[in-house]
């Protein structure tokens, strides 16, 4: 075309015939020029918007894996989103040139520069048109609370894969905090706030002294009731029986020491950890429960139920051990309150971490819940807003393995000898107490105890939920745990680890992703 028109305006100059012809013939060109400048302008808009599509992408895909704030990690991600959504020649366009940076705090930038070869254009010296796009993607971030709820029971003393479970977990939450910290920083400069919490489970929680601290009336002091071991020593043999005792545990809780009774074997000179038994329920939750929320009388999964001077609404403190004379057996290390921790208060709770005790999913989501929750004991630590802005919450669930809710075979046998030195009797107490004889969660039938606090677990999940609380769930080393996936927000925010640096990897994964993401510009 371009050699065409050379040609036409060289006839043109030497042309001596009539002028009509002559000057139509010269009029063409610039209506030429128009028309192919109008169609090179057309791909250069094309290209442009196909580019800002794929900068867009790029950058959201960039800040989605950006580790510890740090821009080359994004590098990567930002390149094949690049070459998947903006392949070599699109639109005829050449020489892509990307240029990554991190202008502030959380926040990936991408431009990407090219140009477009021109047609008719090239006829007045345009030869190429420049194209430049820009995109920047940042967490969409408020206010953060974010509460961790860590199975610390036995198994996690167990090995995988060359290295303690415990270790891995202690290094995951470490590595979580390194992918907050910068977002921390960044809402700290807004005058807003990240905060985390950490819950340890296994049989029980260890939360009675924030309990007393946050509201005098929700430890039950006086009258307590409980079913302990005794020796009566009758014709010169030892005879071990189970029965109910009353004890005024005033000043056991308060800090002092467990005042045994007479014939009781409990080691008076231990303190109370802070563990505690959970408060009234009811018996009629069972595995194939319909019902999607606690029935009334379930005062263990009434979250924001305060404590008063009524017996049902208050919990007991943990005492009974029946083998060691160990009030404090099986307790876990002590929750810790929402608060701005750096990584010294890190470091020094997950170093606090002991695994020991039975597996019970719903005490873990119960008390997670409880101390994230704007309202119940805690509420006056979480309030709804901060500065003007609201709280977005979160729970982030880890475990090692299925519902374990052990009964106990020997207790069942009242009022026949049974040594106590063979029998695991201790992992049969929990913060239900002992099932067996308290029978506060099934009652007289004790079949599929593990399935009854299933339902009990799916129950604080879907309290958590209501509350708009976002839940996040990782299985770690047992495969997809089903009432794990169910419990999560969405199954997005469900995770399998196979390993331990499968572990590490996903509580970083999910420190990225607390926030929603979102373009800055």
């Amino acid at each position: 075309m371009v050699k065409f028109i050379k040609g036409l305006l060289a006839r043109l100059r030497r042309s001596e015939d009539g002028n009509v012809l002559p000057l139509l013939a010269a009029a063409l060109i610039p209506i030429l020029v128009v028309i192919g400048g109008g169609v090179d302008y057309a791909r250069a808009s094309l290209a442009k918007a196909k580019l800002q599509e794929a900068v867009d992408s790029a950058a959201l895909a960039g800040r989605r894996v950006m580790s510890q704030d740090n821009i080359e990690t994004a590098r990567p991600h930002v390149e094949a989103f690049m070459r998947f959504n903006y392949p070599d020649q699109t639109y005829g366009t050449e020489d892509l040139k990307l240029i990554l940076s991190k202008p502030d705090v959380g926040v990936v930038r991408v431009r990407a520069e090219t140009k477009i070869n021109t047609t008719l254009l090239a006829l007045v010296g345009l030869t190429d048109l420049p194209i430049v796009a820009e995109g920047e993607a940042t967490q969409n971030l408020d206010n953060v609370d974010i509460m961790l709820v860590l199975d610390t029971t036995g198994s996690m003393d167990e090995n995988l894969g060359g290295q303690r479970k415990i270790e891995a977990l202690q290094q995951a939450v470490k590595g979580l905090y390194n992918e907050l910290k910068p977002a921390q920083t960044q809402l700290k400069a807004q005058n807003l706030r990240l905060r985390i919490g950490v819950v340890p489970y296994s049989s029980t929680v260890n939360v009675g002294k924030q309990l007393n601290a946050a509201n005098p009336l929700s430890i039950r002091k006086e009258d307590p009731e409980y079913y302990h071991w005794n020796n009566r020593r009758q014709n010169n043999r030892d005879n071990w029986y189970f029965e109910k005792r009353t004890y005024n545990l005033t000043n056991y809780v308060n800090n002092g020491t467990f005042g045994s009774p007479n014939g009781h074997n409990t080691n008076s000179n231990v303190r109370w950890k802070g563990c505690v038994e959970e408060r009234s329920t009811v018996s009629t939750i069972t595995a194939n429960d319909s019902r999607n929320a606690a029935p009334t009388g379930a005062n263990d999964l009434d979250i924001d139920m305060l404590p008063s001077w009524d017996k049902k609404t208050q919990w007991q403190p943990y005492v009974f051990d029946p083998l060691n004379g160990n009030q404090n057996l099986y307790c876990p290390s002590e929750v810790t309150l929402l608060a701005e921790l750096n990584s010294s208060d890190i470091d020094r709770v997950v170093g606090a971490l002991d695994p020991q005790g039975s597996t019970y999913h719903d005490i873990g989501m119960i008390w997670g819940t409880r101390l994230i929750s704007g309202a119940g004991v805690f509420g006056g630590n979480n309030p709804t807003t901060y500065n003007g802005r609201p709280v977005n919450r979160h729970i982030i669930y880890m475990t090692d393995g299925e519902m374990s809710a052990p009964v106990d075979s020997c207790a069942r046998r009242i009022w026949i000898y049974c040594s106590p030195s063979t029998a695991d009797h201790s992992s049969a107490y929990s913060g239900y107490g002992i099932e067996d004889y308290d029978k506060r969660v099934g009652g007289n039938d004790l079949n599929d105890n593990n399935g009854r606090h299933t339902k009990r677990f799916s129950m604080a999940c879907n309290a958590a939920k209501a509350k708009n609380i976002s839940v996040w769930t990782i299985s770690f080393g047992t495969g997809k745990v089903d009432s794990l996936t169910r419990c999560a927000s969405n199954e997005d925010q469900a995770f399998t680890a196979d390993n331990s640096s499968d572990l590490i990897t996903k509580f970083a994964e999910i420190g990225r992703n607390i926030g929603a993401l979102r373009l800055s510009r």
